[in-house]
């Protein structure tokens, strides 16, 4: 999978839940704020074409989303799989009025 494939799978994805920050072709990364809340960055590793992601905590990732992991595959339905993690983790972290409020603000 390419970078600008990636971009906009994770555009697509995620919808107004995410603003795309963007697409670094050197590093082959694409991030996002998650819910005005995450910082997060994933990418597609040149050399194997591996697929990474978390969530940037500080100096850390936080890539262990309650017990559960992102796939290391870069196929589309592995990734979306892996966002689908993402996004249920981020939701749990999240208090319910803040997620009502926001789904009210920006859902279409």
């Amino acid at each position: 999978m390419e970078l600008a494939e990636l971009y906009l799978l994770v555009k697509r994805f995620y919808g107004y839940k995410s603003k795309m920050l963007y697409g670094n072709t050197e590093t082959l990364e694409a991030a996002c704020v998650l819910y005005d809340s995450f910082l997060f960055k994933c990418n597609i590793n040149d050399r194997y074409g591996r697929f990474g992601a978390g969530i940037v905590l500080g100096e850390t990732y936080i890539t262990d989303f309650l017990g559960e992991k992102c796939s290391l595959n870069s196929d589309e339905k592995s990734i979306r799989q892996s966002l689908q993690i993402v996004d249920d983790y981020c939701r749990l972290r999240l208090p319910d009025k803040f997620l009502q409020a926001y789904d009210e603000a920006y859902k279409e």
